[in-house]
């Protein structure tokens, strides 16, 4: 027998339940209230502490004090003060600096450098073409031993390059010691010139082309595709392509998959694990590709983007990496976030995936081939040649296995053909079926 519910015990159940309702959803409201009160007071303390500070400087420091560079150093300690070690703050002149380099029309004298390890003093090592430099005379394995007269003994490579750029038409005096170690100074006006991220030549006499990855920019996929249209013209055509990534630091994730996009087929190329556990992908390869083999040159200062080019070239199958384990960088920063006084602030928000979905952070992408450098060749890495370079020839050796790997495969395969079309063109006995009889056999 069907009961009905009385008005009044309705009411009841109704009242009821918007009560618990009513107390849930304070509870909640009680929690996030805390916690935000909680956030906020931390930030009132943190700023607090702050203003104290300042407060108890300016009023006892007996020296000036540079507003300008106190805030970029303020924001600098907060980015190394959150425990990630890749995060990082650009001044406004480092992120226009970050903008040129990116763009491929740089501002400066127009050298690369390193820090040469026995006299501290910055070598040169790439002169770029109808550069500021390039027209003082100045050449590669020069080195400079002042800039506008402070020794460079004590500065970083990354703080000569920057003390070497500047706003369009300053000068810079630089104390150099030329190749006969006979003492220069020159002044040159700064200025902007482009600065090609691929160098590129043909090697030995099997149509295997060299690419070396200097840095990935947004020209570096277009620059790579007229280096592969200029080799597939030489004289022995383009049969394979080495792709040396040592010692590249990455540069833009997003610059370096559009290299692997415009080297490898359809297929998933990177993904990013985020905080929560979930992943995103971030990208994929259309269908066109440099159908030929490849190796990729690859040691311990290969990092990030660099890196994820290595591991693509292998797990699309199109070659194998030679060298040593990679750096095991493999985790994604954000492109520099602008502020409103022109500085810009860089920091991780995620991790690498392959297209595999495996990660090389920490651990490095392990070599096909492993080949280390002589300590000869590690001292004098950047005068070495492919004639002199053994990772590079090792790279070439491997290369013409790949070319004799899939040349043989090409002759099995038409060998295959061959033999299928000549019993196909074999009289057919008299004991095979009839037509008729063969369709149903085959329907069946």
């Amino acid at each position: 027998m069907n009961k009905k519910i009385s008005v009044n015990l309705a009411l009841a159940i109704a009242v009821i339940a918007m009560t618990v309702t009513f107390s849930v959803t304070m509870i909640l409201s009680q929690q996030m209230f805390n916690k935000t009160v909680a956030s906020v007071r931390e930030k009132e303390i943190m700023y607090e502490n702050l203003a104290e500070i300042d407060r108890d400087v300016r009023s006892n420091y007996y020296g000036e004090i540079n507003d300008e560079t106190l805030y970029d150093m303020i924001a600098t300690g907060y980015m190394a003060g959150i425990g990630d070690s890749n995060a990082r703050y650009y001044t406004a002149a480092q992120y226009l600096e970050y903008l040129n380099v990116q763009s491929g029309a740089v501002v400066s004298v127009g050298v690369d450098v390193v820090k040469d390890p026995t006299t501290n003093y910055a070598r040169v090592i790439r002169v770029y073409a109808d550069s500021p430099a390039q027209e003082a005379g100045i050449e590669k394995n020069w080195y400079i031993t002042k800039i506008d007269g402070t020794s460079v003994q004590s500065l970083s490579a990354d703080r000569i390059s920057s003390l070497l750029s500047g706003d369009a038409g300053t000068n810079v005096t630089l104390t150099m010691l030329n190749t006969a170690a006979e003492e220069q100074t020159v002044t040159i006006q700064r200025r902007q010139y482009d600065t090609p991220s691929i160098e590129w030549q043909m090697v030995g006499s099997q149509g295997v082309g060299y690419v070396r990855f200097i840095n990935f920019v947004d020209s570096t996929a277009e620059e790579l595709t007229e280096a592969v249209e200029q080799m597939q013209q030489s004289e022995t055509g383009l049969k394979a392509l080495i792709l040396d990534v040592r010692n590249n630091a990455g540069g833009s994730l997003d610059n370096a998959i559009e290299v692997i996009d415009a080297l490898c087929p359809v297929g998933p190329i990177a993904s990013r694990l985020n905080s929560d556990g979930s992943k995103d992908l971030i990208a994929t390869s259309d269908a066109n590709e440099v159908d030929v083999p490849m190796v990729v040159l690859a040691n311990s200062g290969t990092s990030a983007g660099a890196e994820l080019l290595a591991v693509s070239v292998r797990d699309f199958g199109k070659g194998r990496i030679v060298g040593t384990t990679t750096a095991g960088k493999g985790s994604i920063q954000c492109d520099p976030v602008r502020l409103s006084n022109g500085a810009a602030v860089s920091y991780t928000i995620g991790m690498l995936l392959t297209g595999k979905e495996e990660s090389f952070d920490g651990t490095g992408v392990s070599p096909d081939v492993e080949i280390s450098l002589k300590a000869e060749e590690e001292r004098n890495f950047y005068d070495l040649t492919p004639d002199t370079d053994s990772q590079i020839q090792k790279a070439v050796e491997t290369a013409g296995a790949l070319l004799n790997s899939s040349s043989s495969q090409t002759s099995g395969d038409s060998a295959a053909s061959s033999s299928a079309a000549e019993s196909v063109s074999e009289p057919v006995p008299e004991s095979v079926s009839e037509p008729e009889s063969a369709s149903a056999s085959a329907a069946e």
